[in-house]
């Protein structure tokens, strides 16, 4: 199909300069024309060629812009030059020249394509006419060259344009970059034959499109931006905007377009959208629940109220996947959720083919099931759409290594869940195993109940180890752990203490670890402190992320030992398996449970610090190591402030928050 176009435009004539060939065997006529002309024309330049052969050679001499053939010459008359010279010079007019002024000889030039046709009369001066019809034939094309030129032009920058360009006449394509093919997701070979625009635009857009490409047609002034839907043969709906204006195509009024997608964008623009509100609403229901089923029962509810047929979280009991939690199941009118009770969760029988929370379980992978019609007959699958479900997903729970279980989501639309939906639910996810951690862990430590584990981590891949061999720490020399808490970038906070003789090596073998961002003496005496940023894990942050309080850490040639509080024995294995698949040599040295009375309670901590945000216990833990409680203080508000890479307005409302916060557990 022709997919080209076409730019028009006028043109005063010019007095450029024009070069002109004028070829003809009589001698003396050619030379009177020529100086005639040039005298009476000085635009015009005539050379004179006396045979067909001197005027190819001329040809190849001079930039020529018109060429003026007598039709009457021995051997080979001015139609045969003709046809000569348009194989090589089909860009430059040619006007016969005759004494005959037959019908039949002007039919055959016509027909051979000469620019003009002029009869010669050597009794009347006819320098005007002819200098009128080469200016006019190269005037023309000259025009024709500059059309081509610019149409050449607007086909490289419209094929290098990042937008699609089309040109539609008629409601049809008759111009179509690359770009635009690409965007439509089809070969160039299905544009041919003519295609309409309307066959690719969604159906729901194909009225607005025709009004405004009419609009655009009858109003010249064009450019407003619109939106358009375009569908790809395999049904994905790419998201556009356009502009256009009007254009004379092929004499004919037509429509240009720009088209851009932007389905990235919309996508974007949703995911913000969708994550705002889901995630203000997940937020919201994580702050008020007190404990994990308030979180669970608050976050299927939430699933369902946003559109989805089913969702509900199940965990491992017995060898099946029993459900916690559960909102939805549109077809059920009471709360025995028939889809749950119909299918079989053990997760010892069936294989990899299995319901997507099943499989999920199975691989601690996320699954995502966008048609269950497209998939082979199952059981599960069958009772799924049977309930009007026809996508599903299931997305593991777990924090730190810690599994609590899986998200399960049905949808009664099939290809619900795309690259944006599956990352927020991902993210959700990851919320919700968050939010069921730190109440667990916070219900677990405020119990009677504890467990309390010595740990001994012997590698030198905690810093620590190593720099306690490299300057000899003995039993009398140990370095102390006195806290760890999470700094900026992800880095963390330490305060370590020695004895006096022992810091000067500590500080410069600290200086020496790639790991170590910075050192800080904040104390001096028998046991100056360090308060030091770490750009790497440590066991004490591991077991922190797991819910473990760390009571003490003591470092020696041997290694460090770590005194921990577990919320409950069935926890122990998991976190030491977490802090040995990193640090590699950790071994147990105790196991206790702790049983605590009213006074050990009072012993060890009176006070719920479950309250406190990580900046405000950030805050009190290094006013205190700085000394900022003592008498005259240790340190700043601007120097703690800066320590830990804020301001000191900043340290001291993080500081009061913290303070008001304990006193009011204290005095309560």
């Amino acid at each position: 199909m022709p997919n080209r176009e076409t730019v028009t435009a006028s043109r005063e004539p010019s007095d450029k300069p024009i070069t002109v060939l004028l070829v003809d065997d009589n001698e003396q006529w050619a030379q009177f024309v020529a100086t005639d002309l040039e005298a009476e024309y000085p635009s015009l330049t005539v050379h004179v060629a006396l045979s067909p052969n001197e005027a190819m050679l001329r040809l190849g001499e001079l930039d020529i812009d018109c060429v003026v053939a007598d039709y009457q010459m021995p051997e080979v008359d001015g139609l045969e030059l003709l046809k000569r010279f348009h194989q090589e010079h089909p860009e430059i007019p040619y006007i016969l020249a005759t004494s005959e002024g037959s019908e039949d000889v002007a039919s055959a030039a016509i027909d051979a394509g000469v620019s003009d046709y002029v009869i010669k009369d050597p009794r009347v001066d006819q320098s005007s006419m002819f200098a009128s019809k080469i200016k006019r034939a190269v005037e023309t094309a000259r025009l024709r060259n500059e059309i081509a030129e610019s149409e050449r032009r607007y086909r490289s920058l419209s094929e290098q344009s990042s937008d699609g360009i089309i040109i539609v006449q008629d409601g049809t394509l008759v111009f179509y970059n690359q770009r635009f093919v690409d965007l439509t997701g089809r070969h160039r070979r299905w544009f041919e034959p003519t295609r309409r625009l309307t066959e690719i635009v969604h159906p729901a857009d194909k009225d607005d499109v025709r009004s405004v490409v009419d609009h655009w047609k009858e109003n010249p002034g064009g450019r407003q931006l619109h939106e358009i839907r375009l569908v790809t043969p395999d049904g994905e709906v790419r998201h556009c905007e356009y502009t256009g204006q009007r254009i004379s195509h092929d004499g004919e009024q037509a429509v240009m377009i720009s088209i851009r997608d932007v389905t990235e964008r919309k996508q974007r623009q949703r995911e913000i959208r969708w994550q705002r509100d889901l995630n203000q609403a997940v937020n919201n229901i994580l702050v008020a629940a007190q404990t994990r089923d308030e979180i669970e029962r608050g976050v299927v509810d939430l699933l369902a109220d946003h559109g989805y047929a089913l969702a509900w979280i199940g965990v491992p009991e017995g060898g099946t996947l029993t459900p916690r939690a559960q909102s939805g199941d549109n077809n059920s009118q009471t709360t025995d959720f028939t889809y749950l009770a119909a299918v079989d969760y053990s997760l010892e029988s069936g294989a990899a083919d299995s319901e997507p929370s099943l499989w999920a379980a199975r691989s601690g992978d996320s699954r995502f099931v966008t048609d269950f019609e497209e998939l082979f007959p199952t059981d599960w699958c069958e009772k799924a759409l049977t309930r009007g479900y026809r996508s599903g997903a299931a997305i593991p729970l777990s924090y730190n290594g810690i599994w609590y279980g899986v998200l399960a989501i049905y949808h009664a639309e099939s290809d619900r869940f795309d690259q944006t939906e599956r990352r927020l639910l991902e993210a959700l996810a990851d919320s919700i195993a968050f939010g069921i951690h730190t109440v667990e862990t916070e219900q677990s430590l405020a119990s009677d109940h504890t467990v309390e584990v010595t740990l001994r981590v012997a590698n030198e891949a905690y810093y620590l180890v190593a720099i306690a061999r490299e300057i000899g720490c003995t039993d009398d020399g140990t370095i102390t752990v006195h806290g760890t808490l999470r700094h900026a970038n992800g880095q963390l906070l330490q305060y370590l203490s020695v004895d006096e003789s022992t810091v000067d090596a500590l500080r410069t073998a600290l200086a020496g670890r790639p790991e170590i961002i910075d050192v800080e003496t904040i104390g001096a005496g028998p046991t100056p402190r360090l308060q030091i940023i770490v750009d790497a894990p440590t066991p004490e942050s591991l077991l922190i992320d797991h819910g473990a309080v760390v009571r003490s850490t003591t470092v020696d040639t041997r290694g460090a030992d770590l005194i921990v509080e577990l919320p409950a024995r069935d926890t122990v294995r998991t976190t030491v398996e977490s802090v040995g698949a990193a640090f590699v040599d950790v071994s147990v040295r105790s196991v206790t449970e702790v049983t605590h009375s009213d006074t050990d309670s009072a012993e060890v901590s009176c006070i719920d610090r479950s309250e406190l945000t990580d900046k405000q216990a950030a805050a009190l833990k290094a006013a205190f190591h700085h000394g900022y409680f003592e008498k005259p203080r240790g340190s700043s508000a601007t120097e703690i402030g800066e320590s830990l890479d804020i301001a000191h307005s900043t340290f001291l409302q993080h500081l009061r928050t913290a303070q008001q916060k304990l006193f009011s557990e204290l005095y309560r």
